[in-house]
Protein backbone atom coordinates (compact mmCIF):
# COMPACT_ATOMS: atom_id res chain seq x y z
CA UNK A 1 0.00 0.00 0.00
CA UNK A 2 3.05 2.26 -0.08
CA UNK A 3 1.80 4.41 -2.96
CA UNK A 4 -1.90 3.90 -2.33
CA UNK A 5 -4.30 6.69 -3.18
CA UNK A 6 -5.91 5.97 0.20
CA UNK A 7 -2.64 6.76 1.99
CA UNK A 8 -1.81 9.76 -0.17
CA UNK A 9 -5.25 11.28 0.50
CA UNK A 10 -6.22 10.54 4.13
CA UNK A 11 -9.54 12.38 3.69
CA UNK A 12 -10.72 9.40 1.64
CA UNK A 13 -10.86 7.40 4.87
CA UNK A 14 -13.55 9.56 6.47
CA UNK A 15 -16.38 7.36 5.23
CA UNK A 16 -14.65 3.98 5.29
CA UNK A 17 -16.54 1.25 7.16
CA UNK A 18 -15.53 -2.42 7.25
CA UNK A 19 -11.96 -3.12 6.13
CA UNK A 20 -11.58 -6.72 4.96
CA UNK A 21 -8.68 -8.80 3.71
CA UNK A 22 -7.70 -12.43 3.20
CA UNK A 23 -7.43 -12.87 6.99
CA UNK A 24 -8.28 -10.92 10.12
CA UNK A 25 -4.65 -10.03 10.85
CA UNK A 26 -4.24 -8.31 7.49
CA UNK A 27 -7.57 -6.53 7.85
CA UNK A 28 -6.45 -5.14 11.21
CA UNK A 29 -3.09 -4.08 9.78
CA UNK A 30 -4.72 -2.27 6.84
CA UNK A 31 -7.22 -0.50 9.06
CA UNK A 32 -4.45 0.65 11.39
CA UNK A 33 -2.31 1.80 8.47
CA UNK A 34 -5.18 3.78 7.01
CA UNK A 35 -6.27 5.07 10.43
CA UNK A 36 -9.80 4.58 9.17
CA UNK A 37 -12.59 2.00 9.16
CA UNK A 38 -12.51 -1.11 11.31
CA UNK A 39 -11.36 -4.72 10.73
CA UNK A 40 -14.17 -6.93 9.49
CA UNK A 41 -14.98 -10.16 7.71
CA UNK A 42 -15.14 -10.09 3.90
CA UNK A 43 -18.86 -10.98 4.16
CA UNK A 44 -19.47 -7.65 5.89
CA UNK A 45 -18.66 -5.82 2.64
CA UNK A 46 -22.09 -6.77 1.29
CA UNK A 47 -23.68 -4.00 3.35
CA UNK A 48 -21.51 -1.26 1.77
CA UNK A 49 -22.96 1.15 -0.76
CA UNK A 50 -19.56 1.36 -2.48
CA UNK A 51 -16.94 -1.38 -2.11
CA UNK A 52 -13.40 -0.05 -2.55
CA UNK A 53 -10.99 -2.66 -3.88
CA UNK A 54 -7.25 -2.15 -3.47
CA UNK A 55 -4.64 -4.57 -4.79
CA UNK A 56 -1.47 -4.72 -6.78
CA UNK A 57 -1.40 -6.60 -10.07
CA UNK A 58 0.14 -9.69 -8.48
CA UNK A 59 -2.63 -9.88 -5.89
CA UNK A 60 -5.54 -9.47 -8.30
CA UNK A 61 -6.19 -13.20 -8.73
CA UNK A 62 -6.36 -13.70 -4.94
CA UNK A 63 -8.73 -10.76 -4.58
CA UNK A 64 -11.06 -12.09 -7.29
CA UNK A 65 -11.09 -15.52 -5.69
CA UNK A 66 -11.99 -13.98 -2.33
CA UNK A 67 -14.88 -12.08 -3.90
CA UNK A 68 -16.13 -15.21 -5.67
CA UNK A 69 -16.28 -17.11 -2.38
CA UNK A 70 -18.48 -14.54 -0.66
CA UNK A 71 -20.73 -13.64 -3.62
CA UNK A 72 -23.16 -13.25 -5.26
CA UNK A 73 -22.68 -9.52 -5.92
CA UNK A 74 -25.73 -8.60 -7.95
CA UNK A 75 -26.52 -4.94 -7.30
CA UNK A 76 -23.18 -4.23 -5.60
CA UNK A 77 -21.04 -1.23 -6.60
CA UNK A 78 -17.26 -1.63 -6.83
CA UNK A 79 -14.43 0.83 -7.46
CA UNK A 80 -11.01 -0.64 -8.18
CA UNK A 81 -8.09 1.56 -7.11
CA UNK A 82 -5.24 0.68 -9.44
CA UNK A 83 -2.80 2.73 -11.49
CA UNK A 84 -2.94 0.43 -14.53
CA UNK A 85 -5.91 -1.95 -14.37
CA UNK A 86 -9.34 -0.73 -15.48
CA UNK A 87 -12.85 -1.93 -14.67
CA UNK A 88 -12.58 -4.80 -17.17
CA UNK A 89 -10.61 -6.61 -14.44
CA UNK A 90 -14.00 -7.02 -12.72
CA UNK A 91 -15.94 -8.10 -15.81
CA UNK A 92 -17.07 -11.38 -14.25
CA UNK A 93 -18.86 -9.47 -11.48
CA UNK A 94 -20.25 -6.99 -13.99
CA UNK A 95 -21.71 -9.93 -15.92
CA UNK A 96 -23.27 -11.18 -12.67
CA UNK A 97 -25.11 -7.90 -12.08
CA UNK A 98 -22.60 -5.75 -10.18
CA UNK A 99 -21.68 -2.21 -11.27
CA UNK A 100 -17.95 -1.61 -11.47
CA UNK A 101 -15.53 1.23 -12.16
CA UNK A 102 -11.87 2.07 -11.60
CA UNK A 103 -9.95 5.08 -10.32
CA UNK A 104 -6.28 5.97 -10.57
CA UNK A 105 -4.09 8.98 -9.74
CA UNK A 106 -3.23 11.13 -12.75
CA UNK A 107 -0.31 13.54 -13.26
CA UNK A 108 -1.04 17.00 -11.85
CA UNK A 109 1.09 19.59 -10.04
CA UNK A 110 -1.04 19.48 -6.89
CA UNK A 111 -1.52 15.68 -7.01
CA UNK A 112 -5.28 16.14 -6.76
CA UNK A 113 -6.34 14.61 -10.07
CA UNK A 114 -7.89 11.16 -10.57
CA UNK A 115 -9.02 9.44 -13.76
CA UNK A 116 -12.11 7.25 -13.54
CA UNK A 117 -13.93 4.95 -15.94
CA UNK A 118 -16.60 2.28 -15.83
CA UNK A 119 -20.32 1.82 -15.28
CA UNK A 120 -22.37 4.98 -14.79
CA UNK A 121 -23.97 4.15 -11.42
CA UNK A 122 -20.65 3.00 -9.94
CA UNK A 123 -18.98 6.14 -11.29
CA UNK A 124 -21.54 8.36 -9.61
CA UNK A 125 -20.84 6.82 -6.21
CA UNK A 126 -17.07 6.70 -6.66
CA UNK A 127 -16.89 10.28 -7.95
CA UNK A 128 -18.93 11.57 -5.02
CA UNK A 129 -16.56 9.78 -2.60
CA UNK A 130 -13.44 11.10 -4.34
CA UNK A 131 -14.71 14.66 -4.71
CA UNK A 132 -15.66 14.72 -1.03
CA UNK A 133 -11.92 14.33 -0.38
CA UNK A 134 -11.26 17.34 -2.65
CA UNK A 135 -10.01 15.30 -5.58
CA UNK A 136 -10.79 16.29 -9.16
CA UNK A 137 -12.11 13.51 -11.40
CA UNK A 138 -11.61 13.13 -15.15
CA UNK A 139 -13.81 10.50 -16.78
CA UNK A 140 -12.18 8.42 -19.51
CA UNK A 141 -14.01 6.98 -22.50
CA UNK A 142 -15.01 3.32 -22.01
CA UNK A 143 -12.11 0.95 -22.60
CA UNK A 144 -9.61 3.78 -23.11
CA UNK A 145 -7.48 3.56 -19.98
CA UNK A 146 -4.61 1.81 -21.85
CA UNK A 147 -4.54 4.78 -24.25
CA UNK A 148 -4.45 7.18 -21.32
CA UNK A 149 -1.54 5.30 -19.77
CA UNK A 150 0.48 5.44 -22.98
CA UNK A 151 -0.33 9.12 -23.50
CA UNK A 152 0.68 10.00 -19.96
CA UNK A 153 3.92 8.01 -20.15
CA UNK A 154 4.94 9.00 -23.66
CA UNK A 155 6.68 12.26 -22.66
CA UNK A 156 8.99 10.36 -20.32
CA UNK A 157 9.56 7.54 -22.80
CA UNK A 158 10.41 9.82 -25.71
CA UNK A 159 11.52 13.22 -24.40
CA UNK A 160 14.20 12.02 -22.00
CA UNK A 161 16.17 10.23 -24.77
CA UNK A 162 15.77 13.33 -27.00
CA UNK A 163 17.08 15.59 -24.23
CA UNK A 164 19.93 13.18 -23.56
CA UNK A 165 20.92 13.23 -27.24
CA UNK A 166 20.74 17.04 -27.32
CA UNK A 167 22.76 17.19 -24.09
CA UNK A 168 25.52 15.03 -25.54
CA UNK A 169 25.53 17.05 -28.75
CA UNK A 170 25.87 20.36 -26.91
CA UNK A 171 28.72 18.95 -24.83
CA UNK A 172 30.44 17.83 -28.04
CA UNK A 173 30.12 21.44 -29.22
CA UNK A 174 32.11 22.60 -26.19
CA UNK A 175 29.46 23.45 -23.59
CA UNK A 176 30.02 22.34 -20.03
CA UNK A 177 27.46 19.90 -18.57
CA UNK A 178 26.00 22.69 -16.42
CA UNK A 179 25.70 25.08 -19.39
CA UNK A 180 24.09 22.37 -21.53
CA UNK A 181 21.54 21.54 -18.83
CA UNK A 182 20.59 25.19 -18.33
CA UNK A 183 20.14 25.67 -22.06
CA UNK A 184 18.06 22.50 -22.44
CA UNK A 185 15.81 23.46 -19.56
CA UNK A 186 15.09 26.81 -21.23
CA UNK A 187 14.53 25.23 -24.64
CA UNK A 188 12.34 22.50 -23.19
CA UNK A 189 10.14 25.02 -21.36
CA UNK A 190 9.88 27.11 -24.55
CA UNK A 191 8.85 24.08 -26.62
CA UNK A 192 6.16 23.09 -24.10
CA UNK A 193 4.76 26.64 -24.06
CA UNK A 194 4.76 26.72 -27.87
CA UNK A 195 2.89 23.42 -28.09
CA UNK A 196 0.39 24.49 -25.44
CA UNK A 197 -0.34 27.65 -27.44
CA UNK A 198 -0.22 26.37 -31.02
CA UNK A 199 -0.18 22.55 -31.06
CA UNK A 200 1.72 20.94 -33.92
CA UNK A 201 1.88 24.27 -35.74
CA UNK A 202 4.62 25.17 -33.25
CA UNK A 203 6.94 22.63 -34.85
CA UNK A 204 9.66 23.99 -37.12
CA UNK A 205 10.64 21.77 -40.05
CA UNK A 206 14.47 21.77 -40.00
CA UNK A 207 14.62 20.80 -43.68
CA UNK A 208 12.29 23.51 -44.99
CA UNK A 209 13.59 26.44 -47.07
CA UNK A 210 15.43 28.69 -46.53
CA UNK A 211 17.24 26.70 -43.82
CA UNK A 212 17.63 23.45 -45.72
CA UNK A 213 21.29 23.96 -46.69
CA UNK A 214 22.37 25.08 -43.21
CA UNK A 215 20.48 22.23 -41.57
CA UNK A 216 21.96 19.67 -43.95
CA UNK A 217 25.48 20.87 -43.13
CA UNK A 218 24.79 20.76 -39.39
CA UNK A 219 23.36 17.24 -39.60
CA UNK A 220 26.38 16.10 -41.61
CA UNK A 221 28.68 17.54 -38.93
CA UNK A 222 26.74 15.66 -36.25
CA UNK A 223 26.99 12.38 -38.16
CA UNK A 224 30.75 12.83 -38.53
CA UNK A 225 31.24 13.78 -34.88
CA UNK A 226 29.06 10.95 -33.53
CA UNK A 227 27.45 8.46 -35.91
CA UNK A 228 25.35 7.17 -33.02
CA UNK A 229 23.85 10.60 -32.31
CA UNK A 230 23.52 11.29 -36.02
CA UNK A 231 21.55 8.11 -36.60
CA UNK A 232 19.33 8.85 -33.61
CA UNK A 233 18.53 12.36 -34.88
CA UNK A 234 17.90 11.01 -38.37
CA UNK A 235 15.54 8.32 -37.07
CA UNK A 236 13.63 10.78 -34.89
CA UNK A 237 13.08 13.21 -37.77
CA UNK A 238 11.95 10.34 -40.01
CA UNK A 239 9.45 9.27 -37.33
CA UNK A 240 8.18 12.87 -37.05
CA UNK A 241 7.73 13.10 -40.83
CA UNK A 242 5.77 9.83 -40.85
CA UNK A 243 3.62 10.92 -37.89
CA UNK A 244 2.77 14.25 -39.52
CA UNK A 245 1.94 12.49 -42.79
CA UNK A 246 4.62 14.20 -44.83
CA UNK A 247 8.21 13.78 -45.86
CA UNK A 248 11.38 15.55 -44.78
CA UNK A 249 11.15 19.19 -45.73
CA UNK A 250 7.37 19.27 -46.09
CA UNK A 251 4.59 20.25 -43.69
CA UNK A 252 1.15 18.65 -43.96
CA UNK A 253 -0.74 21.70 -42.68
CA UNK A 254 0.57 24.64 -44.67
CA UNK A 255 3.26 26.92 -43.32
CA UNK A 256 4.90 26.01 -40.05
CA UNK A 257 5.00 28.39 -37.15
CA UNK A 258 8.67 28.87 -36.32
CA UNK A 259 9.69 28.43 -32.71
CA UNK A 260 11.67 31.54 -31.86
CA UNK A 261 13.50 31.73 -28.56
CA UNK A 262 16.02 34.16 -27.14
CA UNK A 263 18.70 32.51 -25.05
CA UNK A 264 19.57 34.07 -21.73
CA UNK A 265 21.96 31.79 -19.90
CA UNK A 266 23.45 33.03 -16.63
Amino acid sequence: MADSLLLRRPALGRHLGPVAAADARLASRYSNRLRAGYPARPEDLRSCGLIVLHTDTAGLARLLELLRRIGPWRGAHFVLLHAELDSSALDEFRAAGARVCSAAPAPAPSRDLVVVEGDRSALRRATAWLEDAHLRCLELAPGSKPLFLVGAQMPGWLLIPVFDAAFQTLKAAGLSPAEARRMLRFLGDAAVREFAAHGRRGWEDPAAAPRAAVTAAARKALMEASPRLGRFEEAMLAAVAEFYGGTAGQRPEGESRVLRVRLSIP
